[in-house]
């Protein structure tokens, strides 16, 4: 029901454990609220076992980045009991008008969705009306009105905002790149083309990571403070 990484960051799924990530269907999904978002994880990470790396080499290898991979056998075995997992929510998914995958440069999150989608019943909701933020426009922002921190985070944040100062300014926002800490403070989206209608309709976000949920708040600052939507929030793995 765990996970396992190879010397040469292959990953595979092993039901003799749970460490990394509990794969089970019985133990899962999980639940969640994020600052009034509600939230369903199919499969949930952890800090079993000896690596302390919170299930992350799992969605680096479904991803295929930073050198982790994974066999195609193992993504469609994880594929198959998402769906038996989110088949047990079934009726918690329906009711819903749109089912939105958060944009990213992996497909992977764009394949969930679509299972997401096929569960709840909700058509995919391309998700092309939203963009990434530029480095320019963060710092901008971040200098315009510091965002309130406890004292601890301040040296970091100060030595990210250098950081971006020597990047160019319309190089896009990578959250990955960013420590968790701080990722709350940088609004990741914004809107990038003409939106869909989405006044007074309940959407189902879709998301592949839960982390900090940073790209979760900023999605939901557009579709519901911008643009009148309800919304609540599937995502593949947990926080841990």
């Amino acid at each position: 029901m765990g996970i396992v990484v190879s010397a040469t960051k292959v990953v595979t799924v092993n039901d003799a454990h749970q460490n990394g990530v509990d794969t089970s269907v019985e133990a899962n999904p999980t639940f969640g609220r994020l600052k009034g978002i509600r939230l369903v994880h199919v499969y949930s990470r952890n800090q079993k076992g000896d690596r302390r790396d919170d299930g992350n080499p799992l969605m680096h290898a479904l991803k295929a980045r930073r050198g982790f991979t994974i066999a195609p056998f193992w993504v469609q075995q994880l594929m198959t009991r998402a769906r038996q997992i989110l088949e047990k929510v079934k009726e918690d998914l329906q009711g819903f008008d749109h089912c939105l995958p958060i944009p990213s440069s992996s497909p992977f999150c764009a394949q969930f969705a679509a299972l997401v989608s096929d569960i709840s019943g909700a058509p995919l909701l391309d998700p092309s009306f939203l963009r990434k933020r530029q480095v320019g426009e963060l710092l901008a922002d971040a200098r315009a009105a510091p965002p309130r921190m406890r004292p601890g985070l301040r040296g970091a944040f100060a030595s990210q905002l250098h950081a971006w100062d020597q990047m160019e300014p319309t190089a896009v926002y990578q959250a990955k790149d960013i420590d968790v800490g701080l990722r709350p403070f940088f609004g990741a989206f914004t809107l990038g083309g003409d939106p869909p209608e989405l006044h007074g309709k309940r959407v189902l976000i879709v998301d592949d990571l839960f982390a900090s949920g940073s790209s979760l708040l900023s999605v939901r600052e557009i579709l519901q403070n911008q643009l009148g939507a309800e919304v609540a929030g599937v995502c593949f793995l947990s926080g841990v």
